[in-house]
C-alpha cells in the first residue's frame, strides 16, 4: 500500500500541513524540534488511531486549537483505494471517516492503512517493562485481525469489574458472591488473546531471527519466546487454554481475594528475547538492543504482509544515525523497493548517494515542509 496524500490540520507544531509521498522511500530532513516527528506520528495515528508518544490523545492539537484532524489517501494493492480521516477533539470523542462515511468506532481505521514504526523510544521493547512488549503484540495483530481489538476491549472490561469484586471480597466476603460468572468471561476472551498472540510470537521468532542473523552478518542468533499467563502448552487449542486459565484462577481466587487483583491473564503476558543465548535485556549491549528491536519491526513488517496481503508503510524516526554503516546499509536493503519508507534525520550523511538519487527528500523547517526539486 501507498499513502499518497497526507493531511493535517492544526497537529502538534502544524497549522496545515500537506504532503505528498514518493512511493519508495521518502527522507524528512531538518533540525531537531521543527516538526519530522509529526509527520510520522500523523501517518501513525491513521493507521493504528494511537500516538506513538502519548497515550493521551488530545496532547496532538496544536496549541490554541480545540481539534485536530488527519487525512490519508491510501493507494492499496488490491486496487482500492480509501480516504481516511481522524479527528481528535478537546470536547468530544475521537472519530474517524473512512470514503467519507463516519465510521461507527475510531477503530474501525485499522487495517486501512497499515504502519511500521522504529524509534528510540522503542529500546523500551527489549529493555523496559512488560506492558511495552504487550503494545507491540496488540498494535501488530489489530492491524491484520480487527477483531482482536474488540476481545482485547472486551477482556480489559471484564478485568476491571473482576477486580472491582475481588476487591469488594477482600473486605467483605459473602457466599453467592459471583466469581465464576466473572472467571468464564475473562477466561473466554483471555483464550482468544492467548491464542492469537501465540500465532504472532510463533511467526516473529521465525521471521525475527532470519532478519536479526542479516542485520548481524551471521555473527548473532537471536531468538524470541512467548511467555503467556497462564501458562499452556505450546501445542494447545483455544479449549485447552480456556480449561488451563478457568483451573488456575480456581487454583488462584484465596490469593486473588487476599490481594483484591487478578493474578493471571494476559495482561501478564511477556515476551523473552535472547543473543545467542543471553538475555538481551540484562547481557545485550546498546548496539545489540537496537538491532533486536529493530529485527522485531522489520518481522513485524512481514507479518503484517504475509497476512493481509498488503505491504505496510516504514516509519524510521531518527534512528539511521544510530546504526553502523554495515547495518544501515543492511536495514536499507530489507526495505528499499519493498514497502513505502518514510525516514527523519538531521542530515544526509549516512546515506548512499543511489538512495538519494531515488527518494523523495523534504525539507523540513518550522512546521513548514518543502519538497526538494529533482
Amino acid at each position: 500500500m501507498i499513502l499518497e496524500r497526507l493531511e493535517a490540520r492544526s497537529f502538534r507544531n502544524y497549522e496545515s500541513l500537506t504532503v505528498e509521498p514518493g512511493p519508495g522511500v521518502n527522507v524528512f530532513v531538518g533540525d531537531n524540534a521543527q516538526g519530522k516527528s509529526n509527520i510520522l506520528e500523523a501517518i501513525y495515528l491513521l493507521a493504528t488511531t494511537k500516538s506513538f508518544r502519548t497515550s493521551r490523545d488530545t496532547e496532538v492539537i496544536r496549541s490554541g486549537s480545540s481539534e485536530t484532524v488527519i487525512n490519508g489517501n491510501v493507494r492499496r494493492e488490491d486496487e482500492l483505494s480509501a480516504e481516511v480521516e481522524i479527528r481528535i477533539s478537546e470536547t468530544e470523542r475521537k472519530s474517524a471517516r473512512i470514503n467519507g462515511a463516519r465510521a461507527a468506532r475510531a477503530v474501525d481505521l485499522l487495517g486501512v492503512l497499515q504502519a511500521v514504526f522504529f524509534g528510540a523510544l522503542d529500546l523500551r521493547l527489549v529493555n523496559g517493562e512488560p506492558a511495552a512488549r504487550r503494545n507491540y503484540m496488540n498494535l501488530a495483530i489489530s492491524q491484520v485481525k480487527p477483531a482482536y481489538c474488540n476481545d482485547l476491549g472486551s477482556y480489559r472490561r471484564v478485568l476491571l469489574h473482576r477486580n472491582s469484586l475481588l476487591k469488594r471480597l477482600r473486605d467483605q466476603w459473602f457466599c453467592d458472591n459471583g466469581l465464576e460468572a466473572w472467571n468464564q468471561q475473562l477466561a473466554l476472551y483471555g483464550s482468544r488473546l492467548i491464542g492469537a498472540r501465540r500465532l504472532l510470537a510463533d511467526e516473529v521468532a521465525r521471521l525475527a531471527g532470519t532478519a536479526h542473523e542479516e542485520l548481524s552478518g551471521g555473527l548473532e542468533e537471536f531468538t524470541v519466546a512467548y511467555v503467556p499467563s497462564p501458562s499452556v502448552p505450546e501445542a494447545a487449542g483455544a479449549g485447552d487454554i480456556m480449561s488451563a486459565f478457568l483451573d488456575t484462577l480456581a487454583r488462584l481466587s484465596e490469593e486473588e481475594i487476599r490481594r483484591g487483583t487478578t493474578l493471571a491473564g494476559p495482561q501478564r503476558d511477556d515476551l523473552r528475547f535472547r543473543i545467542n543465548g543471553m538475555e538481551v535485556r540484562t547481557y545485550g549491549s546498546q548496539g545489540q538492543q537496537r538491532t533486536a528491536v529493530l529485527s522485531l519491526k522489520l518481522a513485524e513488517l512481514s507479518f503484517i504482509e504475509a497476512a493481509s496481503g498488503e505491504r505496510p508503510v516504514m516509519l524510521l524516526d531518527d534512528v539511521m544515525s544510530d546504526l553502523d554503516d554495515e547495518r544501515r546499509t543492511r536495514l536499507m536493503e530489507r526495505v528499499k523497493g519493498r514497502c513505502q519508507v518514510f525516514i527523519t534525520c538531521t542530515n544526509l550523511r549516512g546515506f548512499s548517494s543511489d538512495l538519494l538519487e531515488n527518494a523523495a527528500i523534504f525539507d523540513v523547517a518550522g512546521g513548514t515542509v518543502q519538497r526538494r526539486s529533482a
